[in-house]
């Protein structure tokens, strides 16, 4: 499916018309213009020589609520011309303030502002800003530096950017989304939060991924004990991660020792044991046995003495292929078990860990090719529109390639280090190709659609 982009902009010299370039005379009848879930369908068609450009006279511009001049994919079905993608990104902790979405408001800015460098358009939105009666959105969107609420149609397609499980798991957002997915037929991308034992599961009945799985047990309040007994004695470091878990919070590090065990967490602190049993009594007051994962420890390349592991992100292109999108390197802080900025983990480029070029290619192609072959199954296996996925690798003394975790709702910290943006930019651009591509394949059977 081949697409073509136009430039969609006002005309102020008429009324109730449509300007097409003259390549549309070929299409048969146009009836009606969409965008979202906004219509028109009284004017008048006049064309033109300009062939990138679509103009709409201003009273049909604002009829379909289109909030600002840009690019946009379009595409014919059935005598309505659809014009797109208009991504809805829904998300939930809206305040009032100058910072509307609090610490995420700077993310979703760049995102905006990335979206709107690409064609179609985008908007946050939240439960509370929808109005189901007229069928349209209070969307916030960020123009001339600044925040706006504009109306808007409900949207072609929702990327899914909830903050937490929380929030996920509100009755109110559950209904939300059933109604724009089952009432309205919307596509909803990265419908949901990755539960780190499902996706152990699913990759380790599959040949192609297996062999990147670290040995991992479920735990539970029955056998806990012996289940971790076991697996230190295999392995003598293992980790201990909640199913649901993000950040690096929660994870433990036990390390077999002559008297015992050494317990290191995030918080900096290293306990000793006489006995894991002394141990696993204290852990039980904490937290639920059922929520954790006990995962046998890898020995990781270090830079500095420290252990380093990768971060890499996949998104789906225009035509739903998965593509690796950044890569960078998490070099863990002075007394933390894990790599993650929040708890004193810092980035690096690829460049910085490996100066030696043929060596580096030679890794970045090793961990793309691993990433892409999560990704892939993955999507096979999971429910849903899964259309980016940030993995958390790791590579041993020997060479080998491991997988700690997936996460479908990536955090954005490693691009704060300034030689990673022009990755943040290609994400932002895979993002509205996905949109465009849901878009399209919710319109239409292929064979009834014209994309110019």
């Amino acid at each position: 499916m081949n697409r073509k982009r136009y430039i969609i902009a006002p005309h102020s010299a008429s009324e109730k018309t449509v300007h097409l370039p003259v390549q549309f005379k070929e299409q048969g009848a146009i009836l009606s213009i969409a965008l979202g879930s906004c219509l028109v369908d009284d004017f008048t068609i006049s064309y033109h020589h300009q062939s990138q450009r679509i103009l709409l006279s201003e009273d049909l511009y604002r009829a379909l609520l289109i909030p600002y001049k840009t690019k946009a994919d379009v595409i014919l079905v059935q005598h309505t011309l659809y014009i797109g993608p208009l991504i809805g990104i829904f998300t939930a902790g809206f305040e009032q303030n100058t910072a509307p979405l609090g610490a995420r408001s700077s993310y979703f800015m760049k995102l905006l502002q990335s979206c709107r460098q690409h064609a179609g358009f985008a908007y946050l939105f939240g439960t509370h800003t929808i109005d189901w009666d007229k069928g349209i959105v209070d969307g916030l969107l960020y123009q001339e530096e600044r925040w706006v609420k504009k109306q808007m149609p409900l949207p072609s397609v929702v990327y899914d950017r909830l903050p937490n499980r929380k929030a996920a798991q509100s009755a109110f957002i559950q209904e939300t989304k059933r109604k724009l997915i089952q009432d309205y037929d919307i596509p909803w991308f990265n419908p949901y939060f990755f539960n780190k034992w499902d996706i152990h599961e699913q990759l380790l009945t599959d040949e192609k991924t297996s062999f990147f799985l670290p040995h991992s047990i479920r735990l539970d309040p029955f056998d806990a004990l012996i289940k971790i007994e076991t697996l230190l004695h295999l392995h003598h470091v293992i980790y201990l991660k909640p199913t649901n878990g993000s950040h690096g919070d929660g994870i433990y590090q036990l390390k077999k020792t002559e008297n015992g065990i050494t317990v290191c967490s995030n918080k900096g602190k290293s306990t000793s044991y006489h006995s894991v049993d002394h141990f696993v009594k204290k852990l039980r007051k904490d937290c639920a046995m059922q929520d954790l994962i006990a995962q046998q420890g890898i020995e990781l390349l270090q830079i500095d003495n420290q252990p380093l592991d990768f971060r890499i992100h996949t998104n789906k292109n225009k035509y739903g292929h998965w593509t690796v999108t950044a890569v960078a390197g998490k070099v863990s802080g002075d007394h933390t078990v894990t790599t993650h900025q929040l708890h004193g983990g810092s980035v690096k480029t690829l460049y910085d860990i490996f100066p030696d070029a043929e060596k580096r290619l030679k890794i970045l192609q090793e961990l793309s090719d691993t990433a892409l072959a999560l990704s892939r199954v993955i999507d096979e296996k999971m429910p849903g529109l899964i259309g980016e996925i940030g993995f958390d690798l790791g590579i041993d003394h020997l060479g080998a390639i491991w997988m700690f975790e997936a996460n479908s709702r990536p955090g954005r910290e490693i691009f704060l280090h300034a030689p990673l943006k022009n990755s943040e930019w290609l994400i932002g651009k895979r993002i509205v190709e996905y949109a465009s591509y849901l878009t399209q394949m919710a319109l239409t059977p292929i064979d009834h659609a014209n994309a110019y």
